[in-house]
């Protein structure tokens, strides 16, 4: 993985934002931009290839590690594990600047041992290390934006029960607020 400085622009509702930091895979990157939820809202945007930028939302890793877990699920499981223990340690943003984005990553990196998830890469659409940084990265803007988030929590708690229902998972994963 490779971080930098953001450059990929992007026009919402008349205003245009630059990226604030880019994290680069072999075939994905992930952006981020100043989001407009609160001061320190982040909007994640990504994109495979030449495809257009994309949104990310909680039924994509949901399903990819429902893929993966039909592989190695004990592997999977561990992972799981891992960012359970990012999710309960992460703490909404003070500053989203380039430098802190990078560190909260880094840190994050440093800690989990990437590395031996490596092999989880093969199944599924999303590379491990790609899949580590968005799920940091939306449990982060998740309590950024309300302090008692539970959703991000909540799926993967889910999903490390034993007798794991798939429909109720993708239902809370796909669930949008909107009624």
């Amino acid at each position: 993985m490779e971080i930098r400085r953001g450059s990929q622009v992007i026009s919402r509702e008349g205003i245009t934002k630059t990226a604030i930091i880019e994290f680069v895979f072999d075939n994905y990157i992930l952006y981020v931009f100043q989001g407009g939820i609160s001061e320190f809202d982040i909007l994640i945007k990504y994109r495979k290839g030449e495809t257009r930028l994309r949104t990310p939302k909680h039924i994509h890793w949901v399903i990819d590690v429902l893929i993966k877990m039909q592989y190695k699920k004990e592997l999977v499981r561990e992972f799981l594990n891992q960012m359970k223990d990012v999710w309960e340690s992460s703490t909404g943003l003070q500053d989203n600047s380039y430098e802190v984005l990078k560190r909260l990553i880094e840190d994050y990196a440093t800690r989990t041992q990437m590395e031996r998830f490596e092999e989880l890469s093969q199944y599924g659409e999303y590379p491990i290390d790609f899949l580590f940084v968005l799920m940091e990265l939306l449990s982060t803007q998740e309590k950024t934006n309300r302090a008692d988030a539970y959703m991000f929590g909540q799926i993967i708690d889910e999903l490390l029960e034993e007798d794991y229902d798939i429909f109720s998972i993708v239902s809370r994963a796909g669930f949008t607020g909107r009624g």
